[in-house]
């Protein structure tokens, strides 16, 4: 089963995050400037989501999961799919210096525009990712660091600025809503 959504304005901490020296304070920085702050239990770091950003999850459940590697193979086959059908190749691989670097983020011309993530339990697996579609990739690489900057301090800089794009920065005319029709119909294959 899948399922897409959007957020609006928002920061995503993972696990790794709210163990921060300032985490807290980072957190009630943000949320003063309109920024929800939604913990996560999956993944590592932190993910910037707004209006531009195309959230996907799959969800498997009974004795027969997929293992770690299936699971993120899948998405990255799904995410794939979806991007090649809007005429861009993405590539499999992590992105150094990007929002939430992993081992299958999604990039085109060494640009993250995808991350994935997994949340398990004994009977059930949730494997989620974010889609860059429209907006700005350098102001969420920003807005990253900034958070980062208050959490953690100048000295342990994580983000690299140019390390993300969305898909409409790189091929002009690709909507969110264009987006969101190619990653429906190649879920409705699983």
């Amino acid at each position: 089963m899948g399922r897409l959504w959007l957020h609006r304005r928002s920061l995503v901490p993972g696990l790794l995050d709210r163990r921060l020296p300032r985490a807290e304070e980072s957190f009630a920085y943000f949320r003063s400037q309109g920024y929800e702050v939604h913990l996560r239990s999956s993944g590592g770091r932190l993910v910037v989501l707004d209006e531009g950003v195309l959230n996907v999850a799959i969800a498997y459940s009974g004795e027969r999961l997929p293992s770690v590697e299936q699971g993120f193979q899948t998405m990255a086959d799904v995410l794939g799919g979806a991007i090649r059908s809007l005429g861009l190749e993405p590539l499999v691989g992590e992105v150094e210096g990007s929002i939430c670097a992993g081992r299958y983020d999604l990039s085109i011309g060494g640009r993250k525009v995808a991350g994935l993530s997994q949340r398990r339990r004994r009977d059930f697996a949730l494997i989620h990712a974010f889609l860059l579609v429209e907006g700005d990739g350098r102001q969420r690489e920003a807005l990253a660091a900034a958070f980062y900057h208050l959490a953690w301090g100048p000295e342990e800089e994580r983000i690299r600025l140019g390390s993300m794009a969305a898909l409409a920065e790189l091929r002009g005319g690709i909507t969110m809503a264009a987006a969101a029709r190619s990653l429906a119909d190649v879920l409705r294959f699983l």
